[in-house]
């Protein structure tokens, strides 16, 4: 073989050689362009898979917080209507003072209040400890300066109140003995007794009384407010 066969055989082998990286190179970008490929396609279903989730986290917070909110507009409610009710109640006070309610005058009522009242410290301290030396309970009654100036309590009705809870108690019971505080209450009516020794009272002012009576009071509310849907 001479030279330039030799030469040609060369170029030959080169550009086969030649030929055959190109292809290589070419099928193996093209595997990198389908694997890019995928990879794109595997991130782009996660971006969208992520956005749902966050479209549906989205939507569930919002009603996570509309419903917070409908409980607390519902609650806002239920206590608006409450409070009024309340308010127009105390306001009829100076009403029922003058006019009395339902026949019984402001005087009647407060001898009512004191009466329960002395009942149950009674009741609860078994008579023991507002024991006088004398054998008896003594308890005192403590009216607001307005009340106590308009005399709706006079000593006469104490004795009377006492007498009445005495005999109620019965043989071997103690003997109550009722008498008007000189320390006054803010409070637009009602009454305190407390023993003398002050360690028992019971709290009967209008305002304690609708507090005790305003969880009653939300009950009928929420019930008449689910009878209306």
């Amino acid at each position: 073989m001479g030279a330039t066969e030799i030469v040609e055989k060369i170029k030959e082998e080169a550009a086969s050689e030649e030929a055959r990286i190109i292809s290589e190179a070419k099928e193996k970008a093209k595997l990198k362009l389908e694997e890019a490929k995928a990879q794109i396609e595997v991130q782009k279903k996660n971006f969208i898979a992520a956005e749902e989730r966050k479209g549906v986290e989205e939507r569930e917070r919002m009603v996570r917080a509309a419903r917070l909110n409908a409980r607390k507009l519902k609650w806002q409610s239920e206590e608006g209507l409450i409070a009024k009710v309340l308010e127009e109640s105390m306001k009829r006070i100076t009403e029922v003072k003058k006019e009395g309610f339902k026949g019984n005058s402001y005087s009647n009522i407060l001898a009512g209040l004191i009466k329960d009242a002395a009942m149950s410290i009674i009741a609860g301290s078994g008579g023991t400890s507002t024991s006088t030396s004398r054998g008896g309970s003594e308890l005192n009654v403590i009216l607001s300066d307005e009340d106590a100036n308009a005399s709706f309590v006079t000593p006469d009705m104490l004795n009377k109140i006492a007498d009445e809870i005495s005999d109620g108690i019965g043989a071997g019971g103690v003997k109550v003995h009722l008498s008007l505080s000189d320390d006054r209450i803010r409070s637009a009516g009602g009454v305190i007794v407390r023993g003398k020794d002050g360690k028992i009272e019971v709290n009967n002012t209008f305002e304690q009384r609708m507090a005790r009576f305003s969880t009653r009071l939300r009950e009928e509310i929420v019930k008449n407010m689910l009878s209306r849907r």
